[in-house]
């Protein structure tokens, strides 16, 4: 059963199989409509992270080794992510409005007589 005859079978009638992806599109000279380039989020996960654990420890060197322990909370919670494979901070990042995706009218299909 080919994609094109799985999305019928689910009830997705106004389906169009463009042979050749994108590309074919770009080439045939129709508007491609195409989302916004973004940091995927594991690495804003790992961004965080490592500027969470850094301040941590700037900050316990420099103003008090209290502060050590944001380092040592954010490594725990590394272990658990990769432990239960749940990543609190993804969660929480993935609802940021930068991470959102805004629905746009006619985004999904362009068409032009050839």
């Amino acid at each position: 059963m080919t994609g094109y005859e799985r999305f019928q079978a689910a009830g997705f009638n106004n389906v169009v199989n463009i042979e050749g992806g994108t590309l074919a599109c770009v080439e045939a000279g129709l508007s491609v409509v195409r989302g916004k380039k973004s940091i995927s989020l594991e690495r804003q996960v790992r961004i965080a992270a490592g500027l969470l654990v850094l301040s941590g420890a700037v900050l316990g060197w420099l103003v008090h080794p209290a502060f050590i322990g944001l380092s040592a909370f954010v490594g725990a919670g590394l272990v658990f992510a990769g432990v239960t494979d749940t990543c609190g901070m993804g969660l929480m990042l993935a609802r940021m409005p930068w991470n959102r995706v805004k629905e746009t009218e006619g985004s999904c299909c362009a068409t032009k007589e050839v």
